[in-house]
């Protein structure tokens, strides 16, 4: 009897010594998490300051993950009030300039501004080559800041890891898988879709793709879909106005997917809510939103949103 007394008072004192532990684990249900676009343009050439090329802000809890790293993404991250120290994660979908021209200056920016935490990079091949680069153009600057300023060495809290698609990342709060998306004139595994699936939500991004099935099976029943899409009369109109215009034309609008075909991958997803965003072109004067969403809605009834720098996606409706 005193034995069996023992053991159950042993229990109850172990269960009582766990239970704060176990309490301040917040499940991913319970993480706040905030969707932000911060460039909304396709293309690396600079027009306005009104859209600037491509990158999304993922926000779980007090964690900032980055969605590509396009010119002015570090600005972007500023002017919506989010600290570049908070940067968790960066996942890149394709090497194009207009996907990656802030990457180093994030990782610059994030460092001297008091990150500490350790950052994992995902991408597509040569990823890690860009990442090596960026420290060796930096090398003066990082070693006298390490020497004078005692900061951390950023290239220990950086690690990438080059993927492919399937399941690229994990934690407790965050789950993230890839695939393949076809980007001419990129090779086959050099382009990339994401989904993040947190807090009960989905998000998929596209990348640059052109029209492409498998996507909406990638993307079934996505709370958001976030797509890119080309304006094919828009870019007809732009091909007069330059040099190399019928050859840059073809490209553009051979390596990007329709804004009709856009909708029709978010119809047969079937997803809740579809975000457009890495507009091609757009500076088009005669291509509003209501001409945007007029080409994306005859294919898809769902809600159609059509992206600004600075907006936030509502997760709740």
């Amino acid at each position: 009897m005193f034995r069996l007394r023992s053991t159950l008072i042993a229990t109850l004192l172990l269960t009582a010594a766990l239970l704060p532990f176990t309490a301040t684990a917040a499940p991913a249900e319970q993480q706040q998490v905030r969707l932000i676009l911060l460039g909304t343009k396709g293309g690396p050439s600079l027009l306005s300051d009104q859209r600037l090329p491509q990158s999304t802000a993922l926000m779980v809890g007090d964690d900032l993950y980055l969605l590509d790293a396009g010119y002015g993404a570090s600005l972007r991250l500023v002017q919506a009030g989010i600290p570049l120290a908070r940067l968790k994660g960066v996942f890149i979908t394709h090497l194009h300039s207009d996907h990656v021209l802030d990457y180093p200056s994030v990782l610059m920016n994030g460092w001297a501004s008091g990150l500490k935490q350790p950052v994992r990079v995902f991408g597509p091949p040569g990823t890690q080559s860009m990442t090596d680069n960026t420290w060796k153009t930096f090398q003066v600057d990082i070693g006298l800041r390490i020497d004078d300023e005692g900061k951390p060495d950023p290239r220990e809290l950086v690690t990438v890891k080059e993927i492919d698609e399937g399941m690229v990342y994990r934690d407790e709060h965050l789950k993230v898988s890839a695939l393949r998306v076809p980007h001419p004139p990129f090779k086959d595994g050099q382009a990339f879709a994401y989904k993040f699936e947190t807090g009960g939500k989905t998000i998929v991004l596209s990348g640059d793709l052109n029209y492409f099935p498998p996507l909406a099976r990638f993307a079934k029943d996505a709370d958001v879909l976030i797509n890119e899409e080309v304006h094919v009369e828009a870019v007809e109109r732009l091909a007069k106005r330059i040099g190399n215009g019928s050859t840059l034309a073809k490209a553009i609008i051979s390596h990007h997917v329709t804004a009709e075909n856009v909708g029709r991958i978010a119809n047969e997803a079937g997803v809740k809510k579809l975000v457009l965003s890495h507009f091609v072109p757009a500076d088009d004067p005669l291509v509003t939103d209501d001409v945007w969403r007029k080409a994306v809605g005859d294919q898809y009834k769902g809600p159609i949103v059509v992206g600004r720098d600075g907006m936030e996606i509502n997760l709740n409706d």
